[in-house]
């Protein structure tokens, strides 16, 4: 699998969620695709005892008589496949719950990424399973932010908008758990003018990234496979049904800014 994401939890502004709100801050037990360290204590009998680590929100220290929660994504309904046999037998589901907020396949989310520095990673959920070790597991499919998409000649985009995300075909399985919340995600032909932030908050995307050429297309550009353009199209169509028409804008190349078209051969 190319480029996993790691993921784990961290503290965010609230810049980088772009004006989305945040769920009820609760004590959650995150599981990682890296299992988290163990430590061991002794019990009131004197016998040691597995604990594991858990991250207390500052809201939720040195509150004595709060009674913490902890919390799972569980499946929402009857599964709506089945894939793999035996004991890696997954069940698929359209929906699940966790912390109080339900997440429906073709949902906008972010998650929580490695690393304090970092900002949070945008997918869209495209499949949602659970095993038979009652796991949630979630495959996004990613955006990518300019400063992180790498040039197939080194170095990185630059940034036009701080809205703005790049759209990809990338793909990987992800704790449900990861997630911190929803968001809006808002798809744009590069000849259509962006509506201000205050009627329609949320990302922008007018570009996608092909993480493995690692070259960069302008949304309306017809270069990928049928399936991938339906796409493409698909949620250029539901931003528009959502917010409306937009104005035409002449459209003003920018140098290095995308990928010169290639006649013939499809994404």
């Amino acid at each position: 699998m190319v480029n996993r994401r790691r993921l784990t939890r961290v503290t965010v502004s609230s810049d980088d969620e772009d004006e989305t709100p945040r769920p009820p801050c609760t004590r959650k037990r995150l599981r990682l695709l890296e299992e988290e360290e163990d430590e061991y204590s002794n019990n009131e009998n004197g016998e040691k005892q597995l604990q594991i680590k858990e991250e207390v929100p500052k809201s939720s220290q040195r509150v004595e008589d709060a009674t913490p929660i902890v919390e799972d994504a569980t499946p929402v309904g009857e599964p709506i496949r089945f894939s793999r046999k035996g004991k890696g037998k997954r069940s698929h589901y359209e929906s699940f719950m966790f912390n109080g907020i339900q997440y429906t396949l073709e949902d906008s989310v972010l998650f929580f990424p490695e690393g304090g520095s970092k900002k949070p990673y945008a997918a869209i959920i495209k499949d949602i399973t659970q095993g038979s070790n009652g796991h949630v597991v979630v495959t996004g499919q990613w955006f990518y932010r300019p400063e992180e998409a790498k040039k197939k000649g080194g170095g990185n985009w630059k940034l036009h908008d701080t809205r703005e995300l790049f759209y990809s075909f990338h793909r990987d399985e992800v704790p449900a758990e990861a997630i911190m919340h929803k968001c809006v995600v808002h798809f744009f032909p590069t000849h259509k003018q962006l509506p201000k932030r205050k009627d329609h908050p949320g990302f922008i995307v007018q570009k996608v990234y092909d993480n493995v050429g690692k070259k960069l297309w302008r949304l309306g550009d017809k270069v990928h496979e049928d399936a991938k353009q339906q796409e493409i199209d698909v949620l250029i169509q539901k931003t528009l049904q959502r917010i409306g028409e937009l104005p035409h804008v002449e459209f003003v190349e920018i140098a290095d800014d995308v990928h010169d078209q290639v006649k013939g051969k499809k994404a």
